[in-house]
C-alpha cells in the first residue's frame, strides 16, 4: 500500500513563508518572494516564527506587523503567511479568508496559491486545490513546490475516493 505525504509534507510545501526561492522556483522577484524585509520587523519575525514551526506566535506577529504600514507585495506575503499558519493548525476557515486576501493584493505569487492548495486539501475540496496547483504552476512552471503539491493533492485525492469505495452508503 502506498503511503500518503504526511501532512507535514505537505506544510513543509506551504510553509515555505520565510525562504528565499530556491533555484528549481525561480521566477521574477514580484511573482515569488513572500519574504518580508526589515521594513516591518514584525512581519519579518512572524515569517521566520512560522518558518520555525511556532504557528500561533507567527500568526499574532503577522497580525500585529499588518497593523503597520507596509507596503500592498508585503501585506500579500503577510496574508499569504498567516493563511499558511493557519492551515498548519488545521484551522482552515481562517487560513482560506487570509489566502483569499493575499490573492486579492498580488494574484501573481504562486506560493499563496501553494498554500491555498494545501487549504482546500484540508477541507478534501481535491479539484480546487488541484486548481490553485496549477494556477500556480502557470505563474511558476518550474516550481519544484509546486510539483510536488500537485502529486500530494493527488495522492489524496486518490485516498478519500478508495475510503469511499470501501465504505457503502447506509440506506
Amino acid at each position: 500500500m502506498q503511503r500518503l505525504a504526511s501532512w507535514p509534507t505537505l506544510f513543509a510545501c506551504a510553509l515555505l513563508c520565510a525562504q528565499a526561492a530556491v533555484a528549481a522556483d525561480a521566477v521574477p522577484a514580484s511573482h515569488s518572494t513572500t519574504v518580508i524585509g526589515m521594513m516591518n520587523p514584525l512581519l519579518a519575525e512572524g515569517s521566520e516564527a512560522l518558518e520555525r514551526g511556532r504557528f500561533e506566535d507567527g500568526i499574532r506577529l503577522t497580525l500585529a506587523g499588518l497593523e503597520e504600514p507596509a507596503t500592498e507585495r508585503d501585506q500579500a506575503a503577510g496574508h499569504s503567511n498567516i493563511c499558511a499558519g493557519y492551515a498548519a493548525l488545521k484551522r482552515y476557515a481562517e487560513a482560506l479568508e487570509h489566502c483569499n486576501r493575499a490573492l486579492e493584493l498580488d494574484p501573481g505569487n504562486w506560493r499563496t496559491y501553494n498554500n491555498r492548495a494545501a487549504v482546500f486539501v484540508g477541507l478534501k475540496q481535491f479539484d480546487l486545490a488541484m486548481t490553485d496547483v496549477n494556477a500556480g504552476l502557470e505563474i511558476a512552471p518550474e516550481s519544484a513546490t509546486l510539483r510536488k503539491s500537485r502529486d500530494v493533492v493527488r495522492q489524496h485525492d486518490n485516498a478519500a475516493k478508495r475510503e469511499r469505495w470501501r465504505k457503502p452508503n447506509k440506506a
